[in-house]
């Protein structure tokens, strides 16, 4: 949307009394950046004593590692009598020196359509089948060091959802049965890609949006940031902490194995055991590669983060991949980002289409226009 048409369907009240409020917000900026700047050295001298304050120097020098990110994203266009769900990811190969072979040379993506009936359970499902692609893709990917949006934990929590939701349903929808027959193999995917288990090759989670405060409650921090804001202020350009049990927020220890259908239960119960088990050895690390970025936070499995070597790498490639002012993230989590996040765009362009080639083929146009029509409000602005 262009600069001049931000405020153009506000009234003008409304626009003046939320822009008034910008001293108070500034104001508020400046004292709690005000708070942290004055306890800096303080923390960085806990962080010290506790022996997670580590410099890229500290760690052997790595060759320069072969990345991938994997990004998802999912629509659900509301129509009269049905929901169009869109699920799909991207893998994108991150920045490769000419001397290396690149394998990836163009962007790979999975992609699942389907118009169903209305079902409350269908965002959680559409949510768990972009959650299967990205696993899939991943796990695919053969290169050393694997970027993967978000936590590494979103996916099972993506599957268990969707199991919850569709267990009241007598008869599974076509959409769910796909789910459900590809979830034992998308299991197997998720505990290769927890485990890191293929050495020198390491997965990693890097999500975007967290409220973790791991660090801080282990330090005896009492202040009110989560560890990244936290430490986006104490790291220095080059620092990282050294690994440490993801402790706190939302993890799942505990899967909905009972309301697989029993034909899948066996398969799946296996692999449902080595990924929790993997969950509860993920620790995380906290990296600032440069003066541009914030900290990142790094979600890798205790194989990696005990291997120096393998830390090395993975520290490495944030280092090589975040190299210009303009990435708040590795170079191929943005550029995936940027690319998946279109699909919802390309839905609305899908569901037009839709309607333009039914109405060719159905006698009655106002049947067709009324019934593929979007009734949210957001779509009222759409192509």
């Amino acid at each position: 949307m262009s600069q001049t048409r931000i405020f153009v369907d506000l009234p003008a009240a409304l626009v003046e009394e939320l822009l008034g409020r910008t001293p108070e917000l500034s104001r508020s900026v400046i004292e709690q950046l005000t708070s942290q700047r004055t306890e800096r050295e303080r923390w960085r001298d806990v962080l010290a004593r506790e022996r997670l304050l580590g410099t890229l120097a500290d760690l052997p020098a790595a060759p320069t590692p072969t990345t991938c990110g994997v990004d998802g994203s999912v629509a659900v266009e509301r129509l009269l009598a049905h929901d169009l769900l869109v699920a799909g990811a991207l893998a994108i190969e991150g920045l490769t020196p000419p001397s290396e072979k690149r394998f990836w040379p163009e962007p790979r993506h999975l992609l699942w359509v389907e118009l169903v009936p209305h079902d409350d359970a269908n965002d959680a499902l559409a949510r768990a089948l972009m959650a299967a692609s990205e696993v899939e893709l991943a796990a695919r990917a053969p290169h050393d060091v694997v970027f993967v949006d978000g936590s590494l934990t979103t996916p099972l929590i993506a599957f268990d959802q969707a199991l919850r939701a569709l267990a009241t349903r007598e008869l599974p929808s076509p959409a769910a049965r796909v789910f459900l027959e590809a979830l034992p193999e998308r299991l197997d995917d998720l505990a290769r890609v927890l485990c890191s288990a293929d050495p020198p090759r390491c997965w990693v989670g890097v999500p975007k949006y967290t409220a973790r405060r791991d660090l801080a409650i282990r330090l005896g921090l009492n202040q009110q940031f989560d560890d990244r804001a936290l430490l986006t202020i104490l790291l220095a350009p080059g620092e990282f902490t050294w690994p440490i049990p993801v402790t706190t927020g939302r993890r799942p220890h505990a899967f909905g194995l009972d309301l697989l259908p029993d034909t899948l239960r066996l398969r799946a119960s296996s692999s449902i055991e080595r990924v929790l088990r993997a969950v509860d050895r993920l620790r995380v690390v906290y990296v600032r590669s440069h003066p541009w970025l914030p900290a990142l936070r790094l979600e890798l499995h205790e194989s990696v983060a005990i291997d120096s070597s393998r830390l090395a790498s993975v520290l490495q490639a944030v280092h090589d991949q975040s190299a210009s002012g303009k990435l708040r993230e590795p170079f191929p989590l943005y550029l995936a980002d940027r690319m998946v996040r279109s699909l919802r765009r390309a839905t609305r362009a899908l569901r037009h289409a839709v309607r333009e080639a039914a109405a060719r083929g159905y006698p009655v146009l106002d049947d067709v226009f009324l019934a593929l029509e979007c009734y949210r409000s957001e779509s009222l602005s759409s192509p």
